[in-house]
C-alpha cells in the first residue's frame, strides 16, 4: 500500500513538473493590407506555418498568432509591439504584383541566458479576385 502511494505521489509530481516546462504565452496580431490594383500576392514570411484563405472583399487580412516558450505576458507584448511581426508591403504597378514581406529579421530571443524559441502561425485572408503566387518563399502552405 506505502509503494503504491508513493508511486501515485511520484506520478503526480511528474506531471505537474512537466506543466511547468510546456507553458507558453500566446498573442494573436492583426495587419489588413489594401489590393491597390493588384491581381496577385506573393508573402515572403519568417515561418513555416502559414495558411491561406480566400475571403470576399478588396482587403487582405493577416493574422499572426506568436507563442513564445516563455510564459511571461510582458515579454510576449513588448515583443508584439516592437513590430517584430509587422510585415511591409510592396506594389510592383508593371507586372501588378503585390509582395508582402517580413519588416526585420528575427534576432533570438534570449531570456535569462536562456534562447528563448518562438512559434508562428500566420492566416491570410486573400480576396478571391486575387492570386495568389505559387513562388512565395514560405514552406508549408495549405490554401483552404
Amino acid at each position: 500500500m506505502n509503494q503504491r502511494l508513493t508511486l501515485l505521489l511520484f506520478a503526480i509530481l511528474l506531471h505537474f513538473c512537466q506543466v511547468g516546462y510546456t507553458q507558453q504565452s500566446s498573442k494573436t496580431i492583426h495587419q489588413t493590407f489594401t489590393l491597390d490594383g493588384a491581381n496577385k500576392i506573393v508573402v515572403n514570411v519568417v515561418g513555416s506555418n502559414v495558411e491561406m484563405r480566400e475571403t470576399k472583399g478588396s482587403r487582405i487580412l493577416c493574422e499572426v498568432t506568436v507563442k513564445l516558450t516563455v510564459a511571461n505576458d510582458k515579454l510576449l507584448d513588448f515583443v508584439c509591439n516592437s513590430g517584430r511581426y509587422d510585415l511591409e508591403k510592396t506594389l510592383d504597378a508593371a507586372t501588378g504584383e503585390l509582395t508582402l514581406a517580413s519588416k526585420k529579421s528575427n534576432n533570438v530571443i534570449m531570456v535569462k541566458g536562456e534562447e528563448c524559441r518562438e512559434e508562428l502561425h500566420y492566416v491570410f485572408y486573400i480576396p478571391n479576385t486575387v492570386k495568389f503566387a505559387n513562388n512565395s518563399t514560405i514552406q508549408g502552405i495549405s490554401k483552404d
